[in-house]
């Protein structure tokens, strides 16, 4: 219920963000408001209050105030980044730094619960989320954009024209395609570890870094690639080099090779072919909404961008049905792992 109703306010968020005028500019306001109440959500969280009223509003609180912060944070990427090169730039630093948050992240709240609480925990990240939010953006004001377009835009009008552009919609099909294999991949994580390679769920954080060292390792290369070859190139041959990858999962313990060294090469090649899957989206779809502003001679960012999320998030669910079926119809356990096998191959 919590994603479906959370995956409506993104165009809308966004295209408030998008016809805001402020001496700040339009994304300012929302970034810097938002982030102290998306802190302070992200800490009521994990209070040990047992109450599924309390903890689906929280919840629905904290999805709320990601929105209100991530839709005009990812329209900022187009007003800072006007090249080609500089959007793949920007990109790459991004998934830099958010990959090596991911690592913090993983390992920093597994010390301070150990440490301390869940409570602790959530206060300590609520906290450095607000300060990486507010140096971001403190660090771009002066470049951000300080009106929409002459004549501002209605919700409804805005949609119907981000539906029509049809650079928009066939570039949207490939990337919730793609969402949806790695969260298959995601879920099936916990699943391949316990009952393929027989080891203790807490392994997971392991193969886990190995994914995250993988496109560490890439990002230089993949943007040196787009520089030569072109970013939409390169995209579309890591989306490829993972389709044939993914089905590789099938075949482990079937194999003469050791399940977890098969396994181990095979997540690291995953992982430096998943690094073009985060590097160029956002500055593709950078290109596709200055297309769109010689069509409409409007600045509809945001809106590009929470119409993205929204469609991520229907992937979300649709991946969730897949990998539940396919678990329950094939098999899901040491004895028949069958299902688990299959995963790699839908993704």
């Amino acid at each position: 219920i919590g994603r479906f109703i959370d995956a409506f306010d993104d165009p809308l968020i966004g295209h408030l963000s998008d016809i805001t005028k402020s001496r700040w500019g339009r994304r300012f306001p929302y970034v810097f408001g938002g982030a102290p109440l998306l802190a302070l959500a992200f800490f009521l969280l994990w209070l040990p209050i047992p109450n599924a009223i309390y903890f689906f509003v929280v919840l629905q609180f904290f999805f709320l105030m990601y929105t209100i912060v991530s839709a005009p944070y990812e329209g900022i990427l187009p007003e800072i980044a006007k090249t080609s090169s500089d959007r793949v730039s920007t990109s790459a630093w991004r998934v830099l730094f958010g990959v090596i948050g991911a690592g913090l992240g993983l390992m920093g709240s597994s010390l301070i619960i150990q440490r301390f609480n869940f409570p602790v925990m959530g206060a300590v990240l609520g906290a450095v989320a607000l300060i990486a939010f507010w140096i971001a953006i403190l660090g771009v004001r002066k470049r951000l954009a300080q009106k929409t377009g002459d004549q501002p835009i209605h919700l409804y009008t805005a949609l119907l024209a981000t539906l029509k552009n049809q650079q928009f919609l066939i570039f949207s099909l490939a990337f919730i395609l793609f969402s949806l294999g790695l969260n298959l991949l995601t879920a099936l994580i916990p699943f391949y570890i316990v009952n393929l390679l027989r080891l203790p769920e807490g392994q997971t954080a392991l193969f886990m870094a190995l994914v995250l060292g993988g496109m560490l390792l890439a990002l230089p290369l993949q943007t040196k690639l787009s520089s030569r070859f072109g970013k939409k190139k390169i995209y579309a041959y890591s989306m490829l080099i993972l389709g044939l990858l993914f089905p590789l999962l099938f075949l482990t313990g079937l194999t003469p090779f050791n399940p977890f060294w098969q396994t181990a090469g095979l997540v690291v090649l995953i992982g430096l072919a998943l690094s073009g899957q985060f590097i160029f989206p956002n500055a593709i779809l950078a290109d596709v909404i200055d297309f769109d502003e010689t069509k409409t001679g409007l600045r509809r960012e945001a809106m590009y961008y929470g119409m993205q999320n929204t469609l991520q998030k229907f992937s979300f669910a649709i991946s969730s049905i897949i990998f539940g079926t396919t678990l329950a119809f094939f098999g899901a356990t040491v004895d028949n792992p069958l299902g688990i096998r299959l995963i790699g191959p839908i993704a």
